[in-house]
């Protein structure tokens, strides 16, 4: 389902190894939002950062090198009121971490 115009952003940000029993949660997470329909999502791992996923934490990139707190970025884009639906779901989900919501002006979103 594709859409054009106005919509909104929704973006968490969370470790990448942060789980939800054995499953990960950023799996978890992006596979709710498919089953209750939403446009799309994508994530993203930090390269470097910190806060959001754990107290005093930092990620160094260096090399090959990677920190145990990679940090995650989930975002939804689509029409406030499925991510309406969607947001205390996901409060629910999410025991560390941020969730965002911004305008967004959908100017492409065919497939």
């Amino acid at each position: 389902m594709g859409i054009e115009g106005k919509g909104k952003m929704l973006k968490i940000f969370l470790n990448e190894n942060t789980k939800d029993g054995n499953e990960l949660l950023y799996e978890k997470i992006v596979q709710t939002a498919f089953e209750k329909g939403l446009a799309g999502s994508m994530v993203f791992r930090g390269v470097e950062g910190f806060g959001f996923c754990c107290e005093k934490c930092r990620t160094i990139h260096e090399g090959l090198t990677i920190s145990k707190c990679q940090p995650m970025v989930i975002e939804f884009i689509d029409t406030e009121e499925k991510l309406a639906e969607l947001v205390p779901v996901l409060k629910g989900m999410l025991k560390t971490g941020a969730m965002i919501m911004q305008d967004v002006d959908v100017l492409f979103d065919k497939y």
